[in-house]
């Protein structure tokens, strides 16, 4: 297997374009962010694996893991290129309620999307963002960067978008005042509760994918087509990455929001690490993310490092901390994903009981949302984001939902507030469709 440098670099969404829709990928990263130097493209996947709800949504990652050799000429290392690409839907967590323990049965059909989809790329290109260029990997990288060179300038993608509903505010005060009296009783200590927006949508689902691009930069997005739908995510909260070789495993849970202004970082950022109630929602989701951790981890390797560090993102800021911890030597991947799954960020603590209660509260099944989006490297190891920010494209209609966690001193009005803050980034999406189609 080999790395070839492309020659010209065209725009990437001409790049997507030009690899055309057959299963099209496009893992996004944004420069100045860790997490976000190499953009990579891809289409024809050689293989599917999909797991269906009622399935084991882990028999998919089983024997994944890696290829072996180098990739000759590659600017990055095995640990670091994709190879299966794809989603874990939330809804995994309930295909699998038995041996996770949950006592309350599953309210909402849940048979519409897969619980798992992940497509094996042989061959994809890569994009250094910072450096400007580009370069295609894999057994068919000669054709592959043929192909992507002969790219035009930015093709035209067109989509129709209405309006975005989402019920009442007051249907979900309802919800957040119940939850509020399951934490008065002792029931929970944290839960997080989300609304869905849906919006009527034809076209091409990349016009949408564009426009979210260029209202929320993130480190973490992931565009991933199918025949019968679309997962569009602009995600900033990393899930888990698994080194397999190193036997490193990490995660960044977010969990505390303030509007950003642009105007004074510095004050906002103090305004939130200050902030008791989501310093405090905070510290119980790390210490569920270490619990969750801990399973699969050496004895005494499990630690918290740059704590309570806030990381600014386009209109909110976020408290974000890193977990990280050594796993054991027989740990696979599956054992990781049965350990950690769902994430503990968008569930609570106690984290069966949160999930339980989200689904009495919420009003239907969260499919792809705080899932997982991601993928499995060329050497075994795992890279997965929460699905937050996250629309899914299906039959005629676009979905979205934003959700925020409950604590015992949460104001009802401020959390539904940020939902539609975090919402945004959807609905300044959908207003630029509908003005490029009035232009």
């Amino acid at each position: 297997m080999r790395a070839l440098p492309l020659r010209r670099l065209p725009p990437l969404d001409a790049i997507a374009h030009a690899l055309g829709p057959r299963g099209r990928v496009w893992l996004d990263g944004e420069p100045g962010h860790p997490e976000g130097r190499w953009t990579f493209l891809a289409s024809d996947p050689v293989e599917t694996r999909v797991a269906r709800f009622g399935d084991d949504p882990w028999a998919a990652f089983d024997g994944l893991e890696g290829e072996p050799g180098p990739i000759d000429g590659a600017p990055l290392d095995r640990g670091a290129v994709p190879w299966w690409i794809g989603w874990i839907a939330y809804d995994a967590a309930w295909s699998e309620a038995g041996r996770l323990g949950l006592r309350a049965p599953a309210r909402h059909p849940r048979d519409a999307l897969p619980v798992v989809c992940l497509g094996r790329y042989e061959s994809l290109i890569a994009v250094d963002r910072e450096a400007g260029r580009g370069w295609a990997l894999g057994p068919d990288a000669e054709a592959l960067r043929e192909r992507v060179e002969r790219a035009s300038a930015r093709p035209a993608c067109r989509a129709k978008a209405g309006a975005a509903s989402v019920p009442p505010r007051a249907d979900h005060r309802r919800a957040i005042e119940r939850a509020l009296d399951a934490i008065a009783a002792g029931e929970i200590y944290q839960v997080n509760l989300a609304r869905r927006w849906t919006a009527p949508y034809a076209g091409s689902p990349l016009a949408l994918w564009r426009a979210m691009r260029e209202a929320s930069p993130v480190p973490l997005g992931m565009y991933l087509e199918r025949p019968d739908h679309a997962v569009l995510g602009r995600t900033m909260e990393r899930f888990l990455r698994w080194d397999r070789a190193g036997r490193s495993l990490w995660t960044s849970p977010i969990k505390g929001t303030i509007a950003r202004s642009g105007r004074d970082d510095e004050a906002e950022a103090e305004t939130l690490t200050r902030d008791d109630k989501e310093r405090a929602e905070h510290a119980m989701i790390v210490d569920l993310m270490r619990n969750d951790l801990s399973r699969v981890a050496e004895t005494g390797s499990v630690r918290v490092h740059a704590p309570l560090r806030v990381e600014p993102f386009r209109g909110l800021s976020h408290l974000v901390s890193t977990v990280a911890c050594r796993t054991r030597p027989e740990i696979d991947l599956r054992a990781i994903l049965e350990a950690t799954f769902p994430p503990g960020s968008i569930t609570g603590t106690p984290k069966l009981r949160a999930m339980e209660l989200i689904e009495a509260e919420e009003p239907c099944a969260r499919g792809v949302y705080t899932g997982a989006l991601g993928y499995v490297d060329r050497a075994g190891g795992v890279s997965l984001a929460v699905a937050i920010r996250t629309a899914v494209i299906s039959g005629e209609s676009a979905t979205y939902f934003a959700g925020g966690g409950l604590v015992s001193a949460s104001d009802p009005e401020r959390e539904i507030e940020e939902t539609e803050l975090k919402a945004r980034v959807f609905l300044e999406a959908l207003d630029h469709l509908r003005r490029q189609n009035r232009d």
